[in-house]
């Protein structure tokens, strides 16, 4: 879900990027028949997704700061701590970026729809929704935070609850901020090893 930040982990290679949005669309073995629609270099940016969500969710700050979600996310604790990242990402874009967020937005938007062939027929209304909406950019505004958590609820009804989610943050934003702090900088460094080791 935290597509701003998956996208600044592409590390400016467009196949990068399209893989990092794939990721939550191409399951099971790259090898299969089914996924040889795509490159080499994009099947590694979803192997790059593959990484984040493995490292996020095993880092000790990760289980630390779903831990200290409410209770009442449930199992979704997860979706909000992404969404979480990519708020104070946004917030702070340029402590991260050489580009000020609405030019690194634009790039990525740019991307998108040069690529838009190579997207499966599931991924293309929330490309067209993130762009016709300008989810990245908002999401450094608590007012952002607050339509993407209503959106999602209406949408997936198994995610009733997250609603709430945007006043949780902020409630107790300086708190979330410190855990982001802690853990963005690893997950850095953990990306950038692991495509230098591919």
């Amino acid at each position: 879900m935290n597509y701003l930040a998956h996208f600044y982990l592409s590390f400016g290679q467009k196949p990068l990027v399209i893989g990092n949005l794939l990721g939550d669309f191409v399951r099971g073995r790259l090898d299969h028949p089914r996924n040889s629609r795509y490159s080499l270099p994009i099947k590694q940016g979803i192997l790059l997704h593959r990484h984040i969500d493995s490292f996020t969710d095993t880092h000790p700050v990760g289980v630390a700061f779903r831990q200290e979600l409410p209770s009442t996310f449930g199992k979704y604790r997860g979706v909000v701590m992404d969404m979480y990242f990519d708020y104070f990402l946004a917030k702070y874009f340029e402590e991260f970026h050489r580009q000020p967020l609405p030019m690194f937005v634009a790039d990525v938007y740019e991307i998108l729809t040069e690529y838009r062939s190579s997207l499966p027929a599931e991924a293309l209304p929330l490309v067209d929704s993130m762009v016709k909406y300008d989810w990245l950019y908002h999401y450094q505004f608590i007012e952002g935070m607050n339509r993407s958590f209503q959106g999602m609820s209406k949408r997936f009804p198994f995610l009733k609850g997250i609603e709430k989610a945007g006043d949780e943050l902020a409630l107790r934003e300086r708190t979330y901020e410190a855990f982001f702090r802690a853990f963005f900088p690893d997950l850095i460094s953990s990306c950038e090893d692991f495509l230098n080791q591919s």
